[in-house]
């Protein structure tokens, strides 16, 4: 067995949060919302129990109608909406970016194109 170095041990650890909150938790808060949904509304509602006379027909069709518009309004928000932002401001303070914009920008060796596109970046 190979020692557990820090560096191993923070990649696990990496790993761990990316399957869990990506992953296993998204599945479990998936259905912990429909039980939810189930339990509060269309068991009190009693033309929406007469509809959805099983859970298993609830989820069926909760799913049919709540991914197709999850996706829409996720691709809406990733070409419209805050991700484009975000991507903008994340890329801005990621000190990374800074020095290689930076780096580009002295090797452009004074072509105004480059130090305009690289400007935004470097700061």
């Amino acid at each position: 067995m190979t020692k557990m170095t820090k560096s191993n041990f923070m990649r696990a650890w990496t790993y761990f949060r990316r399957g869990h909150s990506v992953y296993l938790v998204f599945g479990i808060s998936f259905l912990n919302f429909t039980v939810i949904q189930w339990r509060l509304l269309v068991e009190k509602v009693d033309s929406l129990k007469f509809i959805f006379q099983r859970f298993t027909y609830f989820f069926a069709a909760f799913f049919a109608v709540y991914i197709p518009l999850a996706v829409l309004i996720g691709y809406i928000d990733y070409r419209r909406g805050s991700v484009p932002v975000d991507s903008v401001e994340a890329a801005r303070a990621n000190p990374w970016v800074k020095d290689i914009s930076k780096a580009l920008m002295l090797m452009s060796k004074g072509d105004e194109d480059v130090k305009k596109i690289m400007s935004k970046w470097a700061d």
